[in-house]
């Protein structure tokens, strides 16, 4: 008997065989019929979100496709919640519109349907990022009546009386004198076109603004600036300038020696390996904006960013739905003026910190963070040894400045990423990343603010390389810049026009060769928490975060290259 007799001999013999057969055979129809509907559902799609920045009670637009024409049990996540049906206005298959929550937050914005997620899409929140707003209409100039004090110290809280401020804040400054180039302190002849020319404003990254209403803005004093006036800036009008005189008897600081840089680096991704539609995203710094570095202009990024400035970064999203080889690159392009700083302090005249003591400032920068080990026993050890008996702020930080100069020694070469800065306390050799983290976190359990600055060294050649300094600050008077490497012989191609004594200038004094990247660490959250993060250690920008990945990517590749000079004028 062949096979197939065989085989249909069985089936009439055994009735029980035949009703398993077609069982098998029905289910192998609806496993392909359930494969192809499978593999040709459609899967949503986010093109935009409209507007990409909002606030609790915005109304934002989701525009894309394959959302299904009625929301059902579909849903719209934003940064790992999913909003409630009380937050949906309409629901099409192209078209979501909803109601922010009240604890909304930033992060990956997702719609899901039955089975399937859309490619993510970033929403920030608009408290968190610089952009115009229009809660408030401002329909009348500003206009100051008064301020609570004639003569203020920088650091001081001053108070502005008047009207038309508007109700919040939103993007409007408070604006200051500031003398570049010794223009006002060498001149015999001030007037009111002397003082608006140059102008700093208090500083958000400094919590300079206190309070603010329509009658009545209370705003700390900022860093560099100079007697001459005082102007509120609603961003559509300006009030008229009112004077103001800055108290110097506990010393004064200098802008001199501009120097204007074209300045350009790059990122790039390939080689991404993931399981389905998968995001990565990149976050580029952007040169920090100070009294000696004002007014950093982002010339060209390419391709267009997700977020042009967000929490002092470029924002870039990449979204991939297979592995690819292929590599992404971005380009960044900023001209930035950078002021050289001299500074004249007169010790016996500073203050105790009793006027900024409860300040976030203060506790910001006297505390210790993931990176500068303040709290830690040897550190306070150490910094009680070498203070001594001395109790004034600024000496103590020159007793730490030529204690390390005179017992630490600068190696040639910057560590690898992983290594331990408190082994410069120990094996009292380290690179200029150990020396600065040493120096802030001696200073700090000395109860001294102080912040870690990170960006490029320039040389003469414009060659560049990643470096790191100091600032501390000195009440009644503001911040002080130290470069504890370049003053224990930090080898660089040095400017022939700037003939210094290295130890002595640098305690107080900045070139105009360095260009800030972020001052003090960014301490950033990721957009999803399930995300994957990528640090770069000892790199020219302090931030907790520089790429982050959906958890389905499983490897990529990245470089970020240092930041160059294109040209100098």
């Amino acid at each position: 008997m062949d096979s197939s007799n065989k085989t249909s001999y069985l089936l009439r013999k055994y009735p029980l065989l035949r009703v398993l057969v077609a069982v098998l055979f029905i289910s192998l129809i609806l496993s392909s019929i359930y494969v192809i509907n499978f593999k040709m559902r459609p899967i949503p799609h986010i093109d935009s979100i409209v507007p990409p920045v909002g606030s609790p009670g915005d109304v934002i637009v989701i525009n894309g496709k394959n959302f299904g024409e009625t929301r059902d049990m579909n849903y719209v996540e934003i940064a790992g919640t999913r909003m409630t049906s009380s937050s949906y206005i309409s629901w099409t298959d192209s078209s979501i519109k909803l109601v922010l929550p009240a604890n909304v937050k930033d992060g990956l914005v997702y719609v899901g349907i039955k089975n399937a997620r859309s490619n993510p899409s970033l929403f920030a929140n608009e408290v968190d990022i610089p952009v115009p707003v229009t809660t408030v209409k401002q329909v009348s100039r500003p206009i100051i009546t008064k301020l609570s004090a004639q003569k203020v110290n920088v650091g001081d809280v001053l108070t502005i009386y008047g009207n038309n401020f508007g109700d919040i804040r939103n993007q409007s400054r408070v604006l200051f004198t500031i003398d570049y180039n010794r223009r006002l302190r060498d001149s015999n002849v001030k007037n009111i076109s002397y003082f608006t020319e140059n102008m700093v404003c208090a500083n958000d990254d400094e919590f300079d603004y206190i309070s603010w209403s329509n009658t009545e803005i209370s705003v700390v004093v900022p860093d560099g600036a100079f007697s001459g006036v005082v102007i509120v800036d609603t961003g559509k009008q300006r009030s008229d300038p009112m004077e103001l005189n800055i108290n110097e008897s506990a010393g004064y600081k200098t802008f001199t020696n501009k120097k204007i840089y074209l300045l350009t680096y790059s990122a790039d991704v390939a080689d991404v390996v993931c399981d389905g539609l998968s995001t990565l995203t990149l976050r580029a710094p952007v040169p920090f904006e100070t009294a000696a570095q004002p007014m950093v202009e982002t010339i060209e990024v390419t391709p267009i960013p997700s977020l042009m400035k967000y929490q002092h970064d470029i924002i870039h999203q990449i979204t991939k739905t297979k592995s690819s080889t292929i590599k992404n690159v971005m380009n960044y392009t900023f001209v930035l003026p950078v002021y050289e700083i001299n500074t004249k302090v007169v010790p016996e005249r500073v203050g105790n910190y009793s006027k900024i003591s409860g300040r976030s400032f203060y506790e910001l920068t006297t505390e210790p963070d993931f990176l500068i080990p303040s709290s830690n026993s040897d550190i306070k050890a150490l910094a009680n040894q070498i203070a001594g008996k001395e109790k004034n702020a600024y000496r103590k930080a020159r007793l730490i400045y030529d204690y390390m100069l005179k017992n630490y020694t600068l190696l040639k070469k910057i560590r690898k990423g992983g290594a331990e800065p408190k082994d410069l306390v120990s094996k009292k050799r380290g690179d200029a990343f150990d020396f600065a983290v040493i120096y802030t976190a001696l200073l700090r359990a000395s109860g001294i603010p102080c912040m870690m600055d990170a960006g490029i060294l320039i040389g003469q050649d414009l060659s560049t390389q990643p470096h790191w300094w100091n600032e501390f600050y000195v009440e009644n008077f503001g911040w002080v810049p130290v470069d504890v490497s370049l003053a224990a012989g930090l080898e660089y191609k040095s400017w022939s026009d700037f003939e210094i004594e290295p130890k002595e200038y640098y305690f107080g004094n900045m070139d105009s060769h360095h260009v800030v990247f972020s001052r003090g660490v960014n301490d950033l959250k990721p957009f999803s928490v399930d995300n994957k993060i990528v640090q770069q250690p000892r790199s020219f920008a302090l931030q907790t975060i520089w790429e982050e990945s959906t958890s389905n990517v499983s490897k990529y590749s990245s470089y970020w290259s240092t930041p160059t000079i294109k040209g100098v004028y």
